[in-house]
């Protein structure tokens, strides 16, 4: 499962991300494994925070997401997010959560809806979007 987009001869992105999910709440991240797979995705649950780097030992992801169901978690779900940034600091780092959590100090890449349904949208859409491809330089300004 190691990465799951490619890019096609325009430069676009292609396919779904591979998702690493980690939560504070086990039932509610198995949930959401499920769905994210129903959507087709490839994803590994993790289990709680403290396995992600377990788990990116072994293989990697174009995405880790953090699901923080309370302000309880965010400090836990920040700790994980920093030690993987100090490790890869390219990794793109997510979290899922409420709305009113998006302004608890949550630091990484973003922060997605808990709905299954539109978080696989955004993650498709984030991920899918048309980027240029690089030109080789011709040596002209």
């Amino acid at each position: 499962m190691d990465v799951a987009l490619t890019r096609d001869v325009s430069g676009r992105l292609t396919g779904n991300p591979s998702i690493l999910l980690a939560s504070d709440t086990e039932r509610l991240g198995s949930s959401l494994h499920r769905v994210l797979e129903e959507q087709g995705f490839e994803v590994a649950y993790a289990g709680n925070y403290s396995a992600i780097q377990r788990v990116l030992s072994r293989q990697n992801f174009d995405v880790i997401l953090l699901e923080v169901t309370g302000e309880y978690a965010v400090e836990d779900a920040v700790a994980a997010a920093l030690r993987v940034k100090r490790n890869n600091g390219e990794q793109f780092v997510g979290y899922v959560a409420d709305a009113g959590l998006e302004a608890s100090g949550l630091a990484g890449d973003g922060v997605f809806p808990r709905s299954g349904s539109r978080l696989g949208e955004v993650l498709r859409n984030l991920f899918t979007e048309t980027q240029p491809a690089q030109q080789p330089h011709d040596g002209r300004s």
